[in-house]
């Protein structure tokens, strides 16, 4: 089984590893999340335990899983992410009868006891750090793509994927199709963020491609070329020092995330507006109930939303 250019869904010797998969491409799960449940379950039992099937992995056996993990230091929320995947696909088969040997879910028993941890918001998370980064970037590409990631609080992978036909610039708003969990969120925009796109798009390699971030070869943009950009301009604004390592002192272009978010708190906007906007995945459940109008978001992200100090034509 293959995916898309850019990842791989490995094939797995196991029948039922390879249905879990292919069910859930079929549902729409996002590439990213498809290529991480494939490499998790490949190296779980291709590589830790090859000897095992899946109805024969047991409590015990994830926990060495857990401490091969661990000898390997990496983070506690790195090894929850390895266990959510083991446990979504015994999750999903335990749903199945087609499945009747698989009776339980071991990776969920272990991630009980395995807490997720929070980091505290960074020191220069603020809107003004926002705002010096911003005026401190020249290149009118990812000058645009930092304006979007300031004032959606959307993931850097996600503003990359915004294509041409994604942009409703004249009624206000944005497509974002590659939101985590799989989902495609339109998210309200102002005059800010229409006025930095349509400054780009006046210099933006003239070819075919669908996306509007264009590399100079014409390629979609890489996140680490957004990476380098948002951190030159963070060291010219002394917002941060250069080769900052510590996460309370470095500005990545995910801190423009939680510079959003901290601003729409303040600024008081609804729960579940701001959960919409941010494309927030584990609020699925509560959309199904409390439905948001796309005008009814524009209206009070207008309200809540502050200017990033650039100059914007009225033409």
């Amino acid at each position: 089984m293959t995916g898309t250019t850019r990842e791989k869904i490995y094939e797995n010797e196991h029948d039922a590893v390879n249905d879990f998969i292919e069910r859930k491409q079929a549902m729409g799960r996002s590439r990213r999340t498809l290529n991480a449940y494939s490499r998790t379950l490949k190296s779980f039992f291709h590589e830790e335990f090859p000897d095992l099937a899946p109805e024969d992995v047991e409590v015990r056996h994830i926990e060495d899983y857990v401490g091969k993990l661990a000898a390997r230091d990496l983070s506690q929320n790195t090894k929850r992410r390895y266990l959510e995947s083991l446990s979504s696909f015994y999750g999903w088969t335990m749903k199945r009868t087609r499945f009747e040997n698989i009776t339980g879910n071991p990776a969920a028993v272990v991630l009980e006891e395995i807490p997720q941890k929070y980091r505290e918001r960074p020191d220069c998370a603020t809107w003004e750090s926002a705002k010096k980064i911003v005026h401190n970037i020249a290149d009118p590409r990812n000058k645009a793509i930092a304006v979007i990631l300031a004032k959606t609080g959307c993931r850097i992978r996600e503003a990359l994927e915004i294509e041409q036909d994604d942009l409703m610039l004249d009624d206000g708003f944005i497509r974002l199709r590659e939101r985590k969990g799989g989902s495609q969120t339109v998210v309200p925009v102002d005059e800010e963020v229409k006025h930095a796109i349509k400054r780009y798009r006046l210099v933006r390699p003239d070819n075919d491609s669908e996306y509007l971030f264009l590399s100079i070869q014409g390629n979609r943009v890489q996140t680490t070329q957004v990476q380098r950009a948002v951190r030159d301009a963070a060291v010219r604004a002394g917002v941060m020092e250069e080769g900052e390592t510590r996460f309370h002192r470095k500005f990545t272009p995910h801190t423009f995330r939680t510079v959003f978010t901290t601003l729409m708190r303040q600024e008081e906007m609804s729960d579940h507006i701001l959960q919409y906007i941010r494309g927030d995945a584990n609020n699925r459940t509560m959309d199904v109930y409390t439905r948001v109008s796309r005008d009814e978001a524009r209206q009070e992200y207008l309200e809540c939303i502050k200017s990033l100090g650039l100059s914007v034509s009225r033409r």
